[in-house]
């Protein structure tokens, strides 16, 4: 079994995803995680008009070069210029979300079922276009290394264009994610393409105010085949013990709680500091794994294999409780990354925590 293969079957036990001959879908934890990248792509770019969700038969890259003559782009156009005009200008963004009933393949996996498109469209002036695609090409990248626990991955790979097209009107970049002898998933597409002259499908200049026939970049991410290919990054980092090294961000929990009480006297109360823990947490934004927040036991060997199985689940951090918490407010705050812990107090909880989300 290779070792993709091995990240993909710790996956799959772990509940991210199913697995059946090579064809991967999403499970509970994975379209948690699928959720939170989709949610980081929406804040990206914040200046962008926000456009609605639309349906779309097979896969993005069948319309690469020929989406500009879709009825669908003519539509976002018009919605750009009646719901956004004080966005219509070159430089502008536009940004959509499409259910595709086919997404592309990769030599690693497939998708088992129908997916999401994440699409942004810069619609540029004619004369910076290439200026703004190479921009556009490194802040991709730069985006995707800061979702990745390993940023090395991450290729930009020209494309080639088939002969009908000409390269002086369109150009075409594969933002890859690679995983060595295995092969590559990519993980964006970036696309350049040239408008004919059309009326219907002109902006003013924001600095110069003339009428211009906006250059398209368009980018497009496939979400269930990035989210699959960010959780196989993040499983596969060569450690000897099995760990999902998920970005703090974006990992579906953020945080666990699980205390050691030896003291059946004592039990209860540690349960019931656990469970206001968890409230304040939970009020605090931070997302925490778990049906009741919290996991408590009396075996140390218990305790070792619930934070087995946190790291798994990809989960950051762990505050450990045992009965001396009672007495002097001391716990512990346990890294997934390090597997080190280090001693806070309760009452630095959550800002301390909140502030290493944040750094």
């Amino acid at each position: 079994m290779s070792r993709v293969q091995r990240c993909l079957k710790s996956l799959a036990s772990a509940g991210f995803l199913s697995l059946e001959n090579n064809q991967l879908e999403l499970l509970a934890h994975g379209q948690a995680y699928a959720g939170l990248l989709r949610r980081q792509w929406q804040s990206l770019r914040p200046l962008a008009a926000h456009l609605n969700s639309t349906s779309e038969s097979g896969a993005a890259s069948k319309q690469r070069f020929s989406f500009a003559r879709s009825q669908q782009f003519a539509d976002n156009f018009k919605a750009l210029l009646d719901k956004h005009p004080r966005k219509a200008k070159c430089p502008t963004l536009l940004k959509h979300q499409s259910n595709s009933s086919g997404l592309a393949g990769n030599s690693l996996f497939s998708i088992k079922s129908a997916g999401t498109t994440l699409t942004t469209d810069f619609l540029v002036e004619p004369q910076r276009a290439r200026e703004h695609f190479y921009n556009v090409q490194r802040e991709s990248k730069i985006w995707w290394m800061r979702l990745s626990s390993n940023p090395s991955r991450y290729r930009i790979v020209p494309c080639d264009l088939p002969e009908e097209i000409d390269p002086q009107e369109c150009q075409a970049i594969d933002i890859t994610s690679g995983f060595g002898e295995a092969g590559a998933v990519t993980v964006e597409q970036l696309s350049l393409v040239t408008i004919k002259s059309d009326p219907a499908l002109r902006l003013p200049d924001a600095r110069t105010g003339d009428a211009v026939v906006p250059t398209v970049i368009r980018s497009v991410i496939e979400l269930e085949t990035a989210t699959c290919a960010l959780l196989l990054d993040g499983c596969d980092h060569g450690r000897e013990s099995q760990s999902l090294l998920l970005n703090r961000i974006l990992a579906p929990y953020q945080c666990g709680i699980a205390c050691l009480s030896k003291d059946a006297d004592l039990s209860d109360d540690l349960n019931d500091l656990c469970l206001h823990l968890t409230h304040v947490l939970q009020n605090a934004g931070l997302r925490l794994c778990r049906g009741n927040g919290f996991a408590s036991t009396k075996e140390a060997s218990i305790l070792k294999d619930h934070l087995g199985e946190s790291d798994m689940l990809g989960v950051p951090y762990t505050l450990l409780l045992n009965d001396e918490t009672l007495k002097n407010g001391l716990l512990q705050l346990r890294s997934r990354d390090t597997m080190l812990a280090e001693t806070i107090h309760i009452s630095d909880v959550p800002d301390y925590l909140l502030n290493l989300f944040i750094s």
